[in-house]
């Protein structure tokens, strides 16, 4: 990896790991800021890319695109699904789209044409990221995440991958799977549960443990980006 790429979910995670970077130059495109500087050496583009699909999928592009980050991170907090509670951290080993339908034209259910129903992350991946949390000490579970232009509170929002075992529901990082995956560049989608679809507690969750998922997403970045070294 010459150049990582990091969407960070937000202000709290950003700060951090902009002090992390001590010197940094900061470029304006299309309407996002990017901070460019180095962490342990490394090469790194930082980028706050704001909720839902389309921000996450212009980020991504603009890291790969204008920046040429070859490694794109995305952290990010997410409702987690059945087996699933508050604080876990999920490690997406594939993303799925719980809001696209176009069966009518001979497509499964959350497929785009042309490209996988499920958007697979590169295994080796997959492994430099649980290695990381192994040394942290940080228990993980790995498994599906699916992405969607609402916040789910309900099951009945995810439609037919409501059966699939996913292990949590979020915004933004099926664009960023399907993004990466086009242009071939390895990505790693972290999530980390603030709240419990269907839980009494879910919206008062969200709120209580957003600023301490965030804090923990951007420890674990930090760490991420030192194993690489």
């Amino acid at each position: 990896m010459e150049k990582i790429g990091i969407i960070a979910a937000m202000n709290i995670e950003m700060d951090i790991l902009l002090n992390a970077m001590n010197e940094y130059e900061e470029t304006n495109f299309m309407g996002y800021k990017f901070y460019e500087g180095c962490i342990n050496d490394i090469d790194i583009v930082l980028v706050e890319s704001g909720v839902g699909k389309v921000n996450a999928a212009m980020a991504t592009t603009l890291l790969i695109s204008e920046f040429a980050c070859d490694f794109i991170l995305n952290t990010g907090i997410a409702g987690g699904l059945k087996g699933v509670k508050t604080k876990d951290v999920i490690i997406a080993d594939g993303l799925m789209w719980y809001d696209f339908d176009i069966r009518i034209f001979g497509y499964d259910y959350g497929q785009v044409p042309h490209m996988p129903k499920i958007f697979p992350v590169n295994p080796e991946c997959i492994m430099l990221v649980k290695s990381t949390l192994n040394k942290l000490n940080i228990d993980y579970k790995t498994g599906l995440i699916l992405s969607g232009d609402k916040f789910v509170s309900s099951y009945d929002t995810l439609g037919l991958t409501k059966d699939m075992g996913a292990l949590a529901s979020e915004m933004e990082g099926c664009a960023v799977a399907q993004v990466a995956t086009k242009a071939g560049v390895d990505f790693v989608v972290l999530r980390y549960i603030s709240d419990v679809v269907g839980e009494p507690s879910q919206n008062e969750d969200y709120l209580k443990f957003e600023e301490e998922m965030a804090r923990r997403s951007a420890s674990i970045s930090l760490a991420l980006i030192n194993g690489l070294k």
